[in-house]
């Protein structure tokens, strides 16, 4: 019996499943940034997953359905997690309100039907901010991103 109970603790709170929000950042860091910030050696990046509410620029994408674009703007965000870059060529910095680094921030999960997304965006003081949707199954498997973009 004791043994029972501790076998149910032990597998209730060791969560060795990787965050949807982490998936999402890997993906990211080793696809999309490869590929879109080549040049950039140094970034600033917050390991704190934001709750915050800015997905009204996915009206832009072409990848879903307007119901499908309402119930992404509506959804509420998860609760904050830490994410990590597992780049080593890449040099994290914290963040700071001054500096002219690239800044990339993750958003908390949120959940549409059976599907989930994370916004990740990326910000230069007074050039761009780009947005990278990127949507997810239940088992964490990259469905499909949308990329999109505005002047500051």
């Amino acid at each position: 019996m004791i043994k029972l109970a501790i076998a149910l603790l032990t597998t209730t709170f060791a969560d060795t499943t990787t965050s949807l929000e982490q998936k999402a950042c890997d993906h990211f860091f080793s696809d999309i940034f490869r590929k879109e910030y080549a040049g950039y050696k140094v970034v600033e990046f917050d390991n704190q997953t934001d709750t915050a509410k800015y997905w009204g620029i996915v009206y832009g994408c072409k990848n879903w359905d307007e119901k499908t674009k309402e119930q992404i703007v509506s959804a509420t965000p998860d609760k904050s997690t830490v994410v990590t870059v597992s780049l080593n060529d890449l040099k994290i910095k914290k963040m700071r309100t001054n500096s002219n680094r690239l800044k990339i921030h993750v958003s908390s999960k949120i959940r549409v039907g059976n599907n989930y997304f994370v916004l990740i965006g990326t910000y230069r003081k007074l050039r761009f901010a780009e947005y990278f949707y990127v949507e997810l199954d239940h088992a964490g498997n990259i469905i499909g991103t949308c990329k999109k973009g505005e002047i500051i």
